[in-house]
C-alpha cells in the first residue's frame, strides 16, 4: 500500500507565520504554483483515490492535482481539517507569547494534554484522524491514495504511524506544498520519497 500525504499549497496566513487551524482560505499565487508542480510529480503514480480536508486551501491543492487524473474526483472530508486552534486561529507565534505565553509553552511542550483555547489537543486530532485512516486503508486495500490535508496531519501520521512516538510530533519540516510518499510493509509505514518543491519530479 502507497499513501502520498500532501500539505496543501501556501496561503496568506502561511506567509504571515499565523495559525490557520480552521479558518478557510484559499491559495496565494505561489500556493497555486506549488500544487500545479505537485501535479506534475504525481501525474504518472497511478493514483486509486484523491482524499482532502474540506477546507478551501486543501480542496484547492487536490483538485489540481485529480486534473491529471481525469477518472478521479476529489473527496472532501472535514475528519483531515489542521487541528483546531481556537482562540489562536489568525494569531502569530510572536502575538501569541505576548498575549498567552504560559498556555502556549504548556502546548508545546504537551500538545497530547494541553489544548489551545477553545481548541483542540493532539488526543483529539488523533482520534479522528486515526478513525478516518482505518477506514480508508480498509477501502483501499493495496491501491495509491493521495491525501491532502494540513501540517499538523501530517506530523501526526509521523508521530503515530512512522516513529510511533508522540515525542516526535514537532520533527517533520514541511513547508506549503510539500508532502511525502509513504509505503507500508506488514504493519510498518516508510518515507519512499518526499515531494514538492526543490524534489525530482
Amino acid at each position: 500500500m502507497r499513501w502520498i500525504w500532501i500539505r496543501h499549497g501556501e496561503t496568506e496566513a502561511n506567509r504571515a507565520k499565523r495559525y490557520s487551524g480552521h479558518l478557510d482560505e484559499p491559495l496565494t499565487e505561489m500556493g497555486k504554483r506549488q500544487a500545479v508542480r505537485l501535479s506534475h510529480q504525481l501525474a504518472k503514480k497511478g493514483l486509486d483515490a484523491i482524499y482532502a480536508s474540506d477546507l478551501q486551501r486543501c480542496v484547492d491543492t487536490a483538485q489540481v492535482i485529480a486534473a491529471a487524473h481525469p477518472t478521479l474526483t476529489v473527496h472532501a472530508t472535514p475528519a483531515l481539517r489542521e487541528c483546531s486552534f481556537g482562540a489562536w486561529e489568525g494569531k502569530t507565534y510572536e502575538e501569541l507569547m505576548r498575549t498567552d505565553a504560559e498556555q502556549v509553552g504548556k502546548w508545546l511542550d504537551n500538545p497530547f494534554f494541553h489544548a489551545p483555547p477553545g481548541g483542540e489537543t493532539l488526543h483529539d486530532l488523533d482520534r479522528r484522524l486515526l478513525a478516518w485512516v482505518r477506514e480508508a486503508e480498509q477501502r483501499h486495500q493495496g491501491g495509491t491514495v493521495c491525501v491532502v490535508s494540513h501540517g499538523g496531519p501530517l506530523r501526526w501520521f509521523w508521530a503515530r504511524m512512522i516513529r510511533r512516538d508522540w515525542a516526535c510530533f514537532w520533527e517533520p519540516d514541511l513547508g506549503p506544498g510539500q508532502g511525502w510518499l509513504v509505503e507500508r510493509a506488514g504493519t510498518d509505514w516508510k518515507v519512499a520519497k518526499k515531494l514538492g518543491d526543490g524534489q525530482e519530479e
